[in-house]
């Protein structure tokens, strides 16, 4: 496969502007990276295999093959919840009209905050505090690697179908780079490859060892752990490098990481066939982790758990569907429990079958019987207006012959018949 998106390329050499004759491992943000000929040497071969990559001139400020310099200090200990810096790219043989063919994005703690595509062709920032915190060196850099990144997935895409012996059609190659800092402070790191959405090879970085999935992934992991410079350069990427910049993403979007929108829940049963399905909703709630589970007797029915997945609402809160079958002589028996970093502790929600509602039927009563009250006593005071009409009628009609207009000027006697 090819070399990494998002990670380093190499073991990282690297001389700060100041100081021209010293070289290290690792890379300086604050002095800048200049590639060593050997580094660049290293790029001239894609990891899945013999395939030139175009050349590249060393420039300043971040070393093409690393979008994650070293930081010189750690910005704060392990929080005391998870959280997560990952990255996702996708490279597509035929993504449909319009559309890129490769994309690559950025995550923190679920939420987008850098993307780059095949068709703008720039790193861009997702996020305000993404943007604020990182000057514009550090974004032609990170250009320079998706630049390069695209070219090193499409000989990638071409490698691989000719190992699974495929001529034309639509094929795809998806990598996922990141790492976790868990509640207790300790990290854990992946580095994952799939292809047509199939495992194909993944990283083990406390055996440094690379994982073939499929038979067609051998080659890579053969030529992979061959080099061990760049297994050391994958390994303390994943628990170094990644860490801390994990960290230090967090301390610049900690108003809006850390922001708590705690979750509406609402539960609901329907009847269907004999089987009572119930269903709870959690919707609003901010983060996205959130743990929504059924209990019966306060025991988890996991496997018999359906979920719909954790899905973005439109305000940047989440929201997500679980659901269960049972006896509807059970219902009882149920409770849906969510857990959510909003909560000081996890709620429990149960349904209520609805009794009938009376209420809609008795103000029907009452509405019909004011309706009939009305009709009535308005049809009597017609009747009553229409008598005394008639009778005057007969007493005028020998003085004028018609009935006397109110201002008065007669009117012909054209509602009354004369005899």
């Amino acid at each position: 496969m090819g070399a990494q998106c998002g990670t380093e390329r190499c073991p990282g050499t690297w001389r700060q502007r100041s100081g021209a004759q010293r070289w290290g491992r690792g890379g300086s943000w604050a002095g800048g990276c200049f590639c060593s000929a050997a580094c660049a040497g290293r790029r001239a071969v894609s990891a899945a295999g013999p395939g030139p990559l175009p050349a590249r001139n060393p420039s300043p400020g971040l070393c093409p093959w690393d979008p994650h310099p070293r930081l010189t200090a750690p910005l704060r200990s392990g929080p005391a919840e998870p959280h997560s810096l990952r990255y996702f790219c996708t490279a597509m043989t035929d993504p449909g009209t319009g559309l890129p063919w490769f994309v690559y994005v950025g995550y923190v703690d679920g939420e987008i905050f850098v993307h780059y595509d095949s068709t703008a062709r720039r790193f861009v920032p997702r996020k305000e505090w993404m943007a604020a915190n990182m000057d514009q060196q550090y974004w032609d850099g990170q250009t320079e690697i998706g630049q390069s990144d695209e070219q090193i997935n499409r000989v990638d895409l071409n490698i691989l179908q000719e190992r699974f012996n495929q001529s034309g059609g639509s094929h795809t190659v998806q990598r996922k780079i990141g790492c976790d800092i868990l509640e207790d402070g300790t990290t854990r790191g992946y580095h994952q490859v799939a292809y047509d959405g199939r495992d194909f090879i993944a990283f083990d970085k406390d055996k440094k060892t690379f994982t073939a999935a499929v038979p067609e992934a051998v080659l890579t992991k053969r030529k992979w752990e061959a080099d061990p410079t760049y297994v050391d350069q994958r390994k303390h990427y994943l628990e170094e490098t990644c860490v801390q910049w994990l960290r230090r993403h967090m301390e610049h979007g900690k108003a809006e990481l850390e922001r708590r929108e705690p979750p509406e829940v609402r539960v609901w049963g329907k009847k269907a066939d004999g089987i009572l399905t119930l269903s709870c909703r959690a919707h609003g709630f901010y983060p996205r982790p959130i743990d929504v589970s059924w209990m019966k007797d306060g025991v988890a029915q996991n496997q018999d758990t359906q979920s719909g997945g954790i899905a973005p609402n439109s305000d940047g809160t989440y929201h997500t569907l679980v659901t269960i079958d049972a006896r509807p002589e059970d219902w009882d028996k149920y409770q849906c429990r969510v857990e959510h970093a909003s909560l000081q502790q996890p709620g429990f929600y149960s349904w209520e079958p609805s009794q009938p509602n009376l209420v809609p039927i008795v103000v029907g009563v009452i509405v019909a019987i004011v309706a009939i009250a009305i009709v009535g006593g308005v049809g009597f005071i017609i009747y009553r207006s229409h008598a005394g009409k008639s009778r005057g009628v007969q007493e005028d009609s020998g003085a004028v012959g018609g009935i006397r207009d109110p201002l008065g000027s007669p009117q012909p006697g054209c509602d009354v018949k004369l005899c």
